[in-house]
């Protein structure tokens, strides 16, 4: 028997060896022949040294090159590797190695055709993924959220009440760097500084659509270049729309139960509806953003003194630095105009006077804000705001006043089961520190002391049951006034 003719015998023996674990191996994907048994073949038979002396010469087939560590294989995973081995056999000039390696493709053809086939099907899919990296995609989520609430003090009690909101957003995208929201909305929770005569009792989320439907939000984001986002919209669109927020509880669903616990009113509230903003990142460690917002029920009217240039505007700016992944700064300034009847400087969450430190007479105000936030470690945040407002008379007088405000916030995750939260919120609400009538500076300071809990019962339902409590409030008898609320969240 001439050289040749016995190494391609040899190479025959060698693949009918491996195969002889199976009786359907050319329809099924079961293991060839186990190491152990190419062991013990190793002493009676020469085929299994032609098969690693393969493996090590043309270095292709790793799981052959070392004895002691071969696993058993498919006659799939062998086929594979054959075809991996394929250009490098083809390219060679020992004629005996080329002929033991067409044997192999002849006995593993069937394999060797499907595998082909399926590599065709995958570029197939890939061309079509490219050429259509992206459709218009809209999705629909929705919230309901339950209230019961009720405050009380010691000189006066409400009765508790319920209350409901249901959100149903709209997120549609055209090019996957978009998207346009349009949000419905609809609510009915009773406002508490109807009863307290306080808005610094009011809940995270109050007031009445009166039983209609309203568009919550109509604004459209979109990425003209990378690291740079703009924002548009026609309702909805607030200052914390356009700058960061770092306190945790900001949501209005899932955050705070007060108003006044889920961001710095100072400059992250405002007059805004309709307007613009620009987020620019400059890498991953800071980024800033601008803005320009006005009333959109003012910006919608023809009257004389409202339209877009007569409105009432929030203007914002804000630099945001993260000098370590867990710890994050932003400075914020923002510079407000609000006509007569829309002076509400502070959102409604400091005492009236810090609201409308010169009644309902026109109003600017300069505002500063820091904020900060560092995760301690994976489950423990702390945080707070500060924030300084100078405020100016524009019309029945040239007054000035100065309002403060801050908080502290504290939020464990994961506390006492996973997904769960809980939260201490501590700060003085907006409160006239400075003023031209001196009557008008506060006597006292009010603090808010709230403390909540989170309880995921599942993905889509949360409870959150808690209590704040307002001391030193503005009322007339100065009592303590406490406000107790559960929250139940359903999310689709």
């Amino acid at each position: 028997m001439s050289r040749q003719r016995r190494i391609v015998w040899l190479g025959i023996i060698a693949i009918n060896s491996l195969l002889t674990s199976s009786t359907s191996l050319a329809n099924s994907l079961e293991s060839i022949t186990s190491v152990q048994q190419l062991k013990k073949l190793e002493t009676i038979d020469p085929n299994y040294q032609d098969i690693q002396y393969l493996a090590r010469r043309y270095n292709c087939l790793t799981n052959f090159r070392d004895s002691n560590n071969i696993k058993a294989v498919t006659r799939y995973q062998l086929a594979i590797a054959i075809s991996n081995c394929w250009q490098k056999l083809e390219n060679s000039k020992d004629f005996q190695d080329v002929v033991i390696w067409r044997q192999l493709k002849q006995n593993f053809a069937l394999e060797l055709s499907q595998l082909s086939n399926k590599v065709n099907q995958v570029e197939a899919d890939l061309a079509q993924l490219e050429s259509q990296q992206f459709s218009t995609t809209t999705k629909v989520q929705g919230q309901v959220l339950f209230f019961i609430a009720d405050s009380f003090s010691t000189s006066d009690d409400s009765e508790a009440f319920t209350g409901y909101r249901t959100r149903l957003d709209f997120n549609t995208s055209f090019t996957g760097q978009d998207q346009l929201q349009v949000r419905f909305e609809s609510r009915d929770i009773g406002r508490l500084d109807d009863v307290t005569d306080t808005p610094l009792t009011r809940l995270s989320v109050d007031g009445s659509t009166e039983s209609t439907v309203e568009i919550g939000e109509l604004s459209y984001s979109f990425t003209p270049r990378e690291g740079t986002t703009v924002v548009l919209g026609t309702s909805g669109v607030g200052l914390n729309d356009i700058g960061e927020v770092l306190n945790p509880f900001s949501s209005s669903s899932k955050g705070a139960l007060s108003r006044f616990g889920r961001r710095n009113p100072a400059t992250l509230r405002g007059s805004g509806g309709a307007g613009f903003g620009i987020i620019q990142e400059f890498n991953n460690q800071m980024s800033a953003s601008f803005g320009y917002l006005i009333d959109n029920e003012s910006a919608a009217s023809p009257e004389a003194g409202r339209g877009i240039f007569d409105s009432s505007f929030s203007a914002i700016s804000q630099f945001v630095i993260e000098p370590q992944e867990s710890l994050t700064f932003a400075l914020t300034y923002t510079h407000t105009y609000q006509l007569g009847d829309d002076v509400n400087l502070m959102g409604s969450t400091g005492s009236e006077d810090s609201n409308e430190p010169f009644g309902d007479n026109a109003t600017t105000s300069d505002n500063f804000g820091l904020q900060v936030n560092w995760e301690l470690t994976s489950n423990i945040e702390i945080g707070g705001w500060f924030g300084y407002s100078q405020a100016n008379q524009q019309e029945g007088g040239n007054e000035r006043a100065t309002i403060l405000n801050g908080a502290l916030t504290f939020a464990v995750s994961d506390l006492f089961a996973e997904g769960n939260r809980g939260g201490i919120i501590i700060g003085v609400p907006p409160t006239i520190s400075g003023h031209d009538e001196s009557s008008l500076i506060a006597e006292s300071t009010p603090l808010h002391i709230e403390a909540l809990y989170q309880m995921e019962l599942s993905d889509r339902i949360e409870i959150t049951p808690g209590a704040f409590a307002i001391i030193n409030p503005d009322t007339d008898d100065g009592n303590t006034i406490w406000v107790t609320t559960v929250r139940t969240l359903f999310s689709f």
